[in-house]
């Protein structure tokens, strides 16, 4: 752990470059950018004094709803309509219902009256621009009570003019009295009460020559620094942190691979105690499965003295004691440890054995090519059986066998009319997952099927799955 530590501190250890802080970078710009001569000076009192902070936000062009009481607005509504009572009578609204009566009965409001209200009608909007359209001679006298926006666009270069191309951030930023704020590529910087304004081409060159960044606040990005409505960030920051990065990378990575390590750890472990279980179990089986043996061997040799109606319960006793004793073996088989090939027999003729088998489970077969085959019989016969019982309950009839020996590899097809494709492969296998019911099984046929050095395949459609082994009866071994 101390090694990965180490690694990632040398990941992370700050650039030879970086001689000083980014709070040194910005004081020294700061400084560098007041030795300049800057194309304008405003003092922020004498701003506010000119043009308050409501006359300058964008929001007071927009209803003011939310200032009032609803009610009191909806019957000062009403009365302006006929220009009649009944008048609301809340001090909330006096000043919009002195202002609605004098529009109504064309009442003279002195300048005052306008300097002392707050500014902003509830309908959004200046009261002087309002009063304006109903007496435009007193346009003059007034405009000083306009909102920025309602006036006629001034020039560049006077405050007016900078304050109505400003973006809404910066006017917030101004208001705020930040100590920096962007405004059409001009940098405003505080200084005191007052206010420097410099060009882009006075100010940008010295954040090149700092290695440092400034853009607007409303762009996407991470900021180091915000300061009014900047972003200020290092040049070389995105190198820095890409370190950063790429350290943290590498710890998440390194305790990804400890935990997937120590999980795979654990899983080895219980399936080794499962499978150890599982021999245990199997082991212990054969002694009750030989003696049930017996005993079936025993009440066979006096099957003619059993009533005739114990035959079928008998037959079906010999036949279940059969199974279970061919499964012991197989399990055997399947359960050891090394996970070497099943156990493998010769079958004379594939012909005569699929058809038995097909002929037991009505359904068609067709033999391209017979001869003797070298198979492990029992899970062979099992995973045929699977494979034909899903067809027979979740395909489509007629279901089909197909079946052919070609260079040394058996090659059988279990064939329905359904709609399965490969795709569908990934979800059917799984076990206990697949919704129609075919998922252990398929992954106990598959999992037989590599033990005896084959594969198992789907395409379609048709749904067809696909069985092959190597099946040469040189290769075969008797128990």
């Amino acid at each position: 752990m101390r090694k990965i530590l180490a690694v990632l501190l040398l990941l992370v250890q700050a650039p030879a470059w970086a001689n000083a802080s980014f709070p040194e970078q910005l004081n020294k710009f700061r400084s560098s950018l007041l030795r300049e001569k800057p194309i304008a000076e405003y003092s922020l009192n004498a701003i506010h004094s000119e043009y308050p902070k409501a006359l300058l936000i964008s929001d007071s062009l927009l209803p003011q709803s939310t200032k009032y009481p609803l009610k009191d607005l909806k019957r000062l509504y009403q009365a302006a309509q006929k220009c009649s009572g009944p008048w609301p009578v809340s001090p909330l609204v006096t000043d919009p219902l002195v202002f609605t009566r004098a529009m109504c009965f064309n009442t003279r409001l002195p300048s005052v009256w306008f300097s002392r209200s707050n500014l902003i009608h509830p309908g959004g909007g200046s009261y002087a621009a309002k009063y304006v359209e109903k007496f435009p001679e007193r346009r003059d006298e007034l405009l000083r009570f306009f909102h920025i926006k309602e006036r006629l666009l001034a020039p560049p270069e006077t405050l007016l003019g900078q304050l109505q191309r400003m973006p809404e951030h910066g006017i917030n930023a101004l208001n705020g009295g930040a100590e920096t704020l962007l405004s059409n590529d001009e940098l405003w910087l505080r200084k005191g009460s007052e206010y420097l304004v410099y060009p882009s081409d006075v100010w940008m060159p010295l954040l090149e020559r700092l290695d440092l960044l400034a853009s607007p606040t409303d762009e996407k990005g991470y900021c180091l620094s915000r300061i009014g409505n900047v972003c200020w960030n290092q040049e070389q920051a995105p190198s820095y942190w890409s370190h950063l990065v790429i350290g943290l990378a590498v710890v998440n990575l390194l305790w990804i691979a400890g935990w997937v390590f120590n999980r795979w750890t654990v899983k080895r472990r219980l399936i080794q105690e499962r499978m150890l279980v599982l021999q245990i179990l199997t082991h212990e089986l054969r002694t009750p499965i030989a003696s049930l043996s017996m005993t079936v061997e025993g009440f066979r040799r006096k099957f003619d003295s059993l009533p005739e109606p114990l035959y079928d319960e008998f037959r079906r006793l010999c036949e279940d004691s059969m199974r279970l004793k061919q499964l012991a073996e197989a399990s055997k088989d399947y359960l050891q440890s090394n996970q070497q090939q099943l156990v493998r027999e010769t079958i004379p003729s594939l012909e005569e054995w699929l058809e038995y088998l097909c002929e037991e489970r009505e359904v068609s077969l067709e033999v391209k090519e017979d001869g003797p085959v070298a198979v492990n019989i029992y899970w062979l016969t099992t995973s045929l059986d699977n494979l034909i019982s899903n067809a027979k309950k979740y395909g489509l009839t007629p279901v089909k066998v197909i079946a052919e020996i070609h260079n040394g590899y058996l090659t059988i097809k279990v064939q329905d009319q359904g709609q399965l494709t490969a795709k569908d492969w990934k979800t059917i296998r799984k076990p206990f997952v697949s919704e129609r019911g075919l998922g252990l099984g398929l992954t106990i046929v598959e999992s037989m099927i590599e033990r005896m050095g084959g594969k198992l395949t789907l395409v379609g459609p048709p749904t067809t799955f696909i069985l092959e082994i190597p099946c040469d009866p040189n290769d075969a071994v008797t128990h």
